[in-house]
């Protein structure tokens, strides 16, 4: 069976930032699985995750659930996902940081406070990882684990996780916040 892969998008995350998350998650699970998993096997895999995790269906989604469910191992591993629920492929964070890569778009209050001072924002492929970003993080109120506590590793793996490159020389180094007067260290 010949898989059509047809993704909606969020509309805040650029498309091809979504095609490059998609095409990392699916070389990522390439390189954790074990020879006999087919690639039909990943992209299976990740379409029961989205139908667990999104519903209600949609027309072609309910039509390949059908061509699918000929496979008893399809059918054996979507039923126990609708059961015991399957995590999403990708998380709040992920989305986070997909929807802000291009362009600020994190709380709007922030966002329209920042720009009033500063002119309009890049997204956060323009901002240091160390300092920036984990500033952002910290006034939108976002709370990671990072192990060892060291939030540039775990963005930068963050990052590549979603197929996503940084683009030094960073043209904002950090944000900094005095008595709510946000300001950018260029």
């Amino acid at each position: 069976m010949t898989w059509a892969i047809n993704f909606r998008y969020d509309p805040l995350i650029d498309r091809d930032d979504a095609e490059g998350a998609i095409a990392a998650r699916l070389a990522q699970s390439r390189k954790g699985r074990k020879p006999r998993f087919s690639e039909q096997v990943i992209v299976e895999d990740l379409f029961i995750t989205s139908l667990a995790n999104h519903r209600p269906w949609v027309r072609e989604q309910v039509e390949q659930i059908m061509k699918s469910s000929i496979d008893k191992s399809f059918c054996e591993r979507f039923a126990r996902a609708l059961e015991q629920g399957k995590s999403p492929t990708f998380d709040k964070i992920d989305i986070f940081i997909l929807r802000n890569w291009r362009e600020l778009r994190f709380k709007p209050e922030i966002k329209a406070k920042i720009e009033a001072q500063e002119g309009k924002l890049p997204g956060l492929q323009h901002c240091s990882p160390l300092g920036a970003v984990e500033d952002l993080f910290k006034l939108a109120k976002i709370e990671v684990d990072c192990p060892d506590g060291n939030f540039d590793d775990w963005f930068r793996h963050r990052r590549l996780r979603l197929g996503l490159k940084g683009n030094p020389p960073y043209q904002i180094k950090k944000f900094t916040n005095k008595a709510g007067d946000i300001q950018i260290v260029r």
